[in-house]
């Protein structure tokens, strides 16, 4: 039996995913994101969007979590949908039919090296390709070095392409990477 498990994440779990969420951004974007920004996170306004978010039935957007078998604690967190990026950025693909979005992954720093990343990473490969998607692409702040290990160990590809992300001050740069979600692990 496996130490972890991936599951659909819950409304109930708002609030332990607006924990990870600030935690593994604070540790994450520190010197890529402005300090102010990452300061201001705050566990109540997460708790509510994250509430919000994962209450909403028309969210193009599956969540889900991470958790540790033996006590259901929930370490990471993260979500799959259709391409969101904007026509201009996914042209400059090859081929972006069949493309889907690995949206995001968060897991609490505690919990770094633990596996816990790569079974809730493997899991939203699984839902990717159970959605029918042949191929995904995900986007990465330029700076996430821990990140891009991950991804390039995970077998993904680094493309060429970056696309400003201008939600947050400053803006901040992110790098596509790509997979074929068909190729062996």
């Amino acid at each position: 039996m496996s130490e972890f498990r991936v599951r659909p994440a819950h409304v109930s779990d708002a609030g332990r995913i607006a924990q990870i969420h600030i935690a593994a951004w604070r540790c994450a974007y520190r010197g890529i994101m402005d300090d102010a920004v990452l300061d201001r996170l705050d566990h109540d306004r997460q708790t509510a969007t994250w509430a919000t978010n994962l209450a909403d039935e028309q969210t193009t957007i599956e969540t889900f979590v991470v958790d540790r078998t033996a006590d259901g604690e929930c370490l990471g967190f993260g979500g799959v949908c259709p391409p969101r990026e904007t026509a201009e950025v996914l042209d400059r693909l090859p081929d972006s039919s069949g493309l889907g979005q690995l949206a995001f992954i968060n897991v609490h720093p505690d919990h770094f090296g633990t596996g816990a990343a790569s079974v809730l990473f493997d899991g939203l490969e699984d839902e990717l390709r159970a959605q029918g998607w042949i191929r995904a692409y995900l986007m990465v702040a330029e700076g996430n070095d821990r990140a891009m290990r991950f991804y390039a160990k995970k077998g993904w590809e680094r493309t060429g392409i970056t696309h400003v992300y201008e939600g947050v001050v400053p803006p901040v740069p992110e790098r596509m990477y790509v997979a074929d979600l068909h190729r062996a692990r």
